[in-house]
This record gives structure tokens, sequence and C-alpha cells, in this order.
């Protein structure tokens, strides 16, 4: 009798967004906190998550930069 073998492997991968836009009197540590939740949030809409668990966000976003630009 043959046997069926099911694999299942668990993969993390490693994902850079840009998101956008903040005014100046937004504090350093706010805009941080604030990209790292839209980022956070912008991942999980595109990927629709769903009940079974097969995606989970592991770690805390890292900002990776901040540009700033002044309109004249």
């Amino acid at each position: 009798m043959d046997k069926k073998i099911n694999a299942k492997a668990r993969v993390q991968i490693t994902v850079e967004l840009s998101v956008s836009s903040w005014g100046e009197d937004c504090a350093i540590g706010q805009l941080y906190k604030q990209a790292a939740e839209s980022a956070r949030d912008a991942l999980l809409a595109m990927l629709k998550p769903d009940e079974q668990g097969r995606l989970v966000i592991v770690g805390e976003p890292k900002i990776l930069g901040v540009i700033t630009e002044v309109e004249k």
C-alpha cells in the first residue's frame, strides 16, 4: 500500500512598503509609530489574511528612513 506524504513549510518573506503623509507639526516619534501602523495595515489589506492563520505578521515594522519635502 502506497503512503501519501503531506509536507508543510513555514516561510518568512521580507517586504518594503512606502507610506505617507504627515504634516510638519508631526513629532518624529509619532511619525515612526504611524508609519509602522500604516504599513502593517496596508500589507494586511493587500494580502487579506485568512482565518486559518496562514498569514501572520512576525516582528515589528522597521522604519528604514523618512524623507521630507518642503512645499513652496
